[in-house]
């Protein structure tokens, strides 16, 4: 059987967590894959599920302790759903601000340097100086809002 290429960002995250002292054991492997190649933030029992048909051996707890390790390098950021479980996605490589959807989950980053202007000013009419923020947006994607239009019943 042809081993499947591994994926760059993974290839990449496995450099930086050995530099940082990390073993990189077949169950690591299968989690940074899967993390990597999402297009979509996943949940860590997502992530245990995905990871375990790939690996075995995998336990719930390697999954919270990859993570725990990627978030330390900021390789990873977490996406605070509405009343719901946190999920991971992989970190850009610029300051950038989520919007996801609140029905399928997709999501999609991007700049927003006048929304940045505008906490600076606030933090100045404050008196605080904003050194960081994390900006996301929760609504429903266009394929979501045109799923949810056709059900609805006509008045």
């Amino acid at each position: 059987m042809k081993k499947k290429p591994q994926n760059l960002i993974s290839q990449k995250w496995e450099i930086l967590l050995s530099q940082a002292g990390y073993r990189i054991t077949q169950p690591r492997r299968a989690i940074l894959d899967i993390i990597a190649e999402s297009c979509r933030p996943l949940t860590p029992v997502e992530i245990y599920d995905l990871a375990r048909a790939r690996s075995s051996g995998i336990g719930l707890v390697t999954v919270y302790r990859t993570i725990e390790k990627l978030e330390e390098l900021h390789l990873v950021d977490h996406v605070h759903h509405l009343g719901e479980c946190q999920t991971v996605f992989r970190s850009s490589d610029h300051h950038q601000h989520l919007l996801i959807c609140t029905n399928c989950g997709t999501s999609c980053y991007f700049d927003g340097l006048e929304v940045e202007e505008q906490f600076n000013q606030i933090g100045q009419q404050l008196g605080y100086e904003v050194t960081g923020h994390w900006l996301q947006l929760a609504g429903l994607c266009e394929d979501c809002q045109k799923s949810h239009n056709s059900k609805k019943v006509p008045e």
